[in-house]
């Protein structure tokens, strides 16, 4: 499960947008800088305007397209970074122009995972943004094993809030999926790490959505109390990233 969202992170910094596009008064570009052959080679992306640019996120490799999140012009500007390597990094960006001036709404690294989704889910003309956060190496496990939250977020009021309870649909999948694959392995050791990376991706998103005592008595019922005292010893580190917004 997560060499797919390595994939489709890779799939899509393959499909990445024109180098060049207006966004409000300026031009967003991405260029590439440094010895393509060398440690220093990567892309930044600049605005331009009057002859003047301003560097907005350097990386490896940069990714840039426009998103309409706020419903002020123009369209917020998407920016992914990525760091290279197998299981790391991409940071997330959304800027917007308030009054004239560049503002981040949201800026983070997330690991291997990231936005994965913006996408208009209700037709009010605002997209909603859905993230996964990767829990790369909990406790010990390999990164194949490790578990994920999905997480989908809107702008009101001025800012993010969580709304992975009114758009449920792409939690609620991977917790299905989750669960099929616990009681697909039900005899195997309880210390198996992809149980254990399953019973974790189960229980958060199950949390996300609202339902996480139903999902604690589920597994409960279902699991040994190797898996569960696993759980219980990294329930934390799960909840962590829930203290705050992207």
């Amino acid at each position: 499960m997560r060499i797919a969202v390595s994939l489709l992170w890779l799939a899509a910094l393959a499909l990445a947008e024109p180098t060049a596009f207006p966004w409000g008064p300026y031009t967003a570009a991405v260029r590439a800088f440094g010895d393509e052959s060398g440690p220093h080679a990567g892309e930044r992306l600049v605005l331009l305007r009057n002859g003047e640019e301003t560097v907005l996120v350097e990386d490896q490799r940069v990714t840039a397209r426009t998103v309409e999140v706020t419903g002020n012009p123009p369209p917020e500007l998407w920016v992914t970074g990525y760091s290279g390597g197998a299981h790391c990094c991409f940071s997330e960006y959304v800027f917007a122009l308030v009054g004239g001036r560049v503002v981040a709404l949201t800026a983070g690294d997330w690991g291997n995972g990231g936005l994965v989704r913006a996408r208009d889910l209700n037709g009010d003309g605002r997209a909603e943004l859905t993230f996964v956060r990767v829990y790369g190496y909990l406790g010990g496990l390999c990164y194949a094993c490790s578990p994920a939250v999905w997480r989908t977020f809107e702008w009101r009021d001025g800012r993010f809030v969580d709304a992975t309870r009114r758009f449920p649909e792409i939690t609620e999948k991977h917790v299905r999926e989750a669960k099929k694959a616990l009681m697909q392995a039900a005899d195997r050791d309880p210390q198996d790490p992809y149980l254990l990376g399953q019973a974790a991706t189960y229980w958060i998103n199950a949390y996300a959505l609202g339902r996480g005592k139903e999902a604690w008595a589920w597994l409960e019922a279902h699991l040994a109390a190797g898996t569960l005292g696993w759980l219980r010893d990294h329930r934390i580190e799960l909840l962590r990233p829930f203290s705050a917004l992207p």
